[in-house]
């Protein structure tokens, strides 16, 4: 693939990531960061 379309598919990426975090509770989200960062 070209660089656009990594690029593209990266933004997508952000933008989902992005929704999916704030859709979920705080009492989640916490513990579902300190996993990811460990």
């Amino acid at each position: 693939m070209d660089f656009i379309a990594i690029l593209s598919i990266f933004v997508l990426a952000c933008f989902v990531g992005y929704f999916v975090v704030w859709s979920v509770t705080p009492a989640l989200h916490t513990p579902l960061m300190a996993v990811t960062n460990a």
